[in-house]
């Protein structure tokens, strides 16, 4: 039963991260960082957090994850999607030229150029970033499906093993997605458009989803 409910988390949890729109809202920051797959694996940690926090107490307390609580993570999701699709684009078209670049360590960041100064001195990590994104991913999308399947469970022990489960594939599956993307836009900008492009239009199409439900 225990072996069982791990593979179905797992299996579970890879089709949960390779979601369009997750795909599309980690895309976009892979460009700022040259360690694509932590970025990921930040995405993925993020993710798992409230649904595994969620899932656990839900099956200890038997509730159900309202309607109107996943409906409004999905309209955030949906904003954030939008805003992370037109800064990659914009960064890359706009902002391209005027972008100064250094590094910390053995990272590199950009700011935009003013004068003889830069903007931005507020680094934008991407792992930070991602972190962020994943959290809010967490409850929309099939996530609220993930904490009314560990409720459903009939043991408390397969419950947690289905979490883990889905935690450890969500993790592993987004760091492998992104070190492949992260690879392939090293070698052309042209992917980091699509990347964009792609962001704005899943979030787009999320958010006239989501609103014919409100």
């Amino acid at each position: 039963m225990f072996g069982a409910a791990l593979a179905a988390g797992g299996v579970f949890g890879a089709k949960h991260a390779l979601e369009a729109d997750h795909v599309a809202a980690v895309a976009t920051l892979v460009e700022e960082t040259d360690r694509p797959a932590t970025t990921g694996a930040a995405w993925g940690v993020g993710h798992s957090i409230p649904i595994v926090l969620l899932g656990a107490a839900f099956l200890a307390l038997g509730l159900e994850l309202p309607g109107a609580v996943m409906t409004g993570f999905e309209v955030v999701v949906a904003l954030v999607l939008v805003a992370l699709g037109v800064r990659a684009i914009a960064g890359r078209q706009s902002l391209g030229r005027r972008l100064l670049s250094h590094t910390h360590g053995e990272s590199e960041h950009r700011h935009l150029r003013l004068g003889r100064g830069a903007i931005g001195l507020g680094h934008s990590h991407a792992d930070e970033e991602s972190f962020a994104v994943g959290i809010v991913h967490g409850l929309a999308g099939s996530g609220g499906v993930v904490i009314g399947m560990t409720a459903a469970a009939p043991t408390a022990t397969g419950g947690l093993a289905f979490l883990g489960g889905f935690a450890l594939a969500s993790v592993g599956a987004m760091a492998v997605v992104t070190a492949g993307w992260g690879r392939l836009v090293g070698y052309t900008d042209a992917l980091r458009i699509v990347a964009g492009l792609l962001s704005v239009a899943v979030g787009l199409l999320l958010l006239a989803e989501t609103t014919t439900l409100l």
